[in-house]
């Protein structure tokens, strides 16, 4: 077995390790709040993934594809976690803002 592949399924080992404890994790958790930290670990394992193809494949049509949706999902991940927390609490409390003041006062 050459370097290349060792390092293309160590890497891709870790990601799918990465991509299951997100998973248990998602799963475990009770608060959808702690639930979406879970989801937002999913990305750095796509993208573990994605280099593991990228180390494999090298540059090519399909390496570039996976380089591409890991980075994606890493950069747009922590967007979406937001947006989906700042809806919760939306819909919870009516507005996102309310009750901002009085969080910070009495602290965690």
């Amino acid at each position: 077995m050459s370097a290349g592949r060792v390092i293309a399924t160590v890497l891709l080992a870790v990601g799918v390790l990465l991509e299951l404890f997100a998973v248990l994790g998602v799963v475990v958790m009770r608060d959808a709040y702690d639930r979406l930290h879970y989801v937002g670990l999913a990305g750095y394992g796509a993208l573990l993934i994605g280099v593991s193809i990228l180390v494999r494949e090298s540059f090519s049509l399909i390496g570039d594809k996976a380089l591409a949706t890991g980075g994606v999902l890493v950069v747009v991940g922590p967007v979406l976690v937001h947006t989906t927390a700042r809806s919760f609490r939306s819909r919870k409390r009516g507005d996102w803002r309310e009750g901002i003041e009085r969080e910070a006062e009495e602290g965690p």
